[in-house]
């Protein structure tokens, strides 16, 4: 009995709730919407009413009576938009009530940015670097300006280096060696600030052009994957410009045939790292000032002196007239000399540390390409001065080194030797002394 009335009022609340529900629905859905308030719209024809809105406040509910009627609004808006009869005599009087100072301000703003734009023409035009306040001038080109693409494509072109004597490099670390060397820098391409204000330090005060343009354009014209985001454009460096910083070792390289840019730029590393005195390029080597080879060489172009296009004929004009000649040759012994020419075999073999270096005045060391070889040229000059042949010992079933690898093991022996001697020199001079 008791379940069944238990029931019987459970039934009557659900169905109570759900009756209420539906009526509240019902009235929402058929409420009048809001009217949407039209600026044109004449006062009488709006009729809105009161509603109670509750708002919560900082410790209790507090209901406040807000009035949605916008008669202030309205009358506003209608001021606004209505057109009076007399709106020039309007518009006279309120140019009149207008006060003059504004105007004047910008006028003068005006005046200023155009003096600002024509001082900025002017130091552009005379190749300044910095302004008044010490920063950098530079101008902002738009995407495919002719003048970076026309510059880049003759760079990009031995002839036109030549012709031009102009030089490409790239990152900000070659331009400050350039710079540090006192070459003439001539342009500078970026497109990040950050790389400019690291080359601030090193900028001269007047003859570089310097130039902002998109990472993207900058990416077309890189000779790497991930580019660096600036160029530098340098005349070409002289012999007689170009001086080392401390005391080089009385040793002079020759390449010969040197057709690969890797290789001649380690070698150049190599000899800039063992202090070389200089670098002689015979005909017939890579273009030196190929952006491979400066990438490769690592700043050398601007630390050591090197001559280009060397005919043999002129090779004993440019030497040391007491300098002894070695040519670097990757044969062992002299039973592996039945497939070379005659004047091979006339020349002594070696061991590269088989020699005290530091006896001798001045040492010359002719270096072969690794697919050419040694030139029969090589082989007459150095048969001709009494040379040397010089080999590194290698592992059993192994031919020959890298010619960059090659070159730096012969160079640090050599190095080695003249400082254990200059060293040993030194000490006997203190201790003679003393005594």
């Amino acid at each position: 009995m008791s379940t069944n009335i238990y029931g019987v009022f459970r039934t009557l609340k659900v169905s109570n709730v759900s009756i209420s529900s539906a009526r509240l629905y019902c009235r929402w859905m058929h409420r009048k919407p809001a009217k949407v308030l039209l600026p044109f719209e004449h006062k009488e024809n709006v009729t809105l009413k009161k509603e109670k809105v509750i708002e919560l406040g900082s410790t209790k509910f507090q209901t406040k009576t807000v009035n949605t009627n916008l008669n202030n609004t309205l009358q506003k808006q209608q001021k606004h938009l209505a057109k009076p009869e007399n709106s020039g005599n309007l518009t006279q009087q309120e140019n009149s009530i207008t006060p003059q100072l504004p105007i004047k301000v910008s006028e003068d703003i005006r005046k200023t940015k155009e003096n600002k734009l024509k001082q900025r023409n002017f130091y552009l035009n005379q190749k300044r670097v910095f302004d008044d306040n010490g920063d950098i001038i530079y101008e902002k080109l738009k995407e495919n300006d002719s003048r970076i693409s026309s510059l880049l494509v003759k760079l990009k072109s031995k002839k036109e280096r030549i012709r031009t004597n102009q030089m490409l490099v790239e990152g900000w670390r070659l331009i400050v060696d350039g710079l540090e060397a006192n070459c003439k820098l001539k342009y500078v391409i970026f497109s990040q600030t950050k790389d400019l204000s690291d080359l601030h330090p090193f900028l001269p005060n007047k003859g570089v052009e310097i130039y902002k343009i998109s990472y993207k354009e900058i990416e077309k014209w890189s000779d790497v994957e991930t580019s660096p985001g600036i160029f530098g454009v340098f005349e070409l460096p002289s012999v007689k410009n170009i001086k080392p910083k401390s005391r080089p070792l009385p040793m002079t390289f020759i390449c010969d045939n040197i057709r690969v840019p890797g290789n001649l730029g380690a070698i150049l590393r190599a000899a800039v790292g063992a202090g070389c005195e200089s670098v002689l390029l015979t005909k017939g080597c890579v273009d030196l000032w190929d952006p491979k080879v400066i990438r490769s060489a690592a700043g050398a172009h601007f630390r050591q002196p090197i001559h280009t296009s060397v005919v043999w004929e002129d090779v004993p004009n440019i030497l040391n007239p007491n300098t002894s000649i070695f040519v670097a040759d990757s044969n062992v012994a002299d039973s592996d000399l039945e497939s070379h020419t005659s004047l091979m075999s006339q020349i002594p073999l070696l061991p590269y540390y088989g020699l005290e270096f530091p006896n001798l005045n001045h040492i010359t060391l002719v270096i072969g390409g690794e697919t050419e070889g040694i030139s029969e040229d090589s082989y007459r000059f150095a048969l001709e001065k009494n040379g040397l042949r010089l080999n590194i010992p290698l592992q059993k079933g192994v031919d020959s080194l890298n010619t960059g690898m090659a070159t730096a093991v012969i160079a640090f022996e050599i190095r080695k030797q003249f400082l254990q001697a200059w060293t040993k020199t030194k000490l006997e001079k203190e201790n003679s002394l003393n005594n």
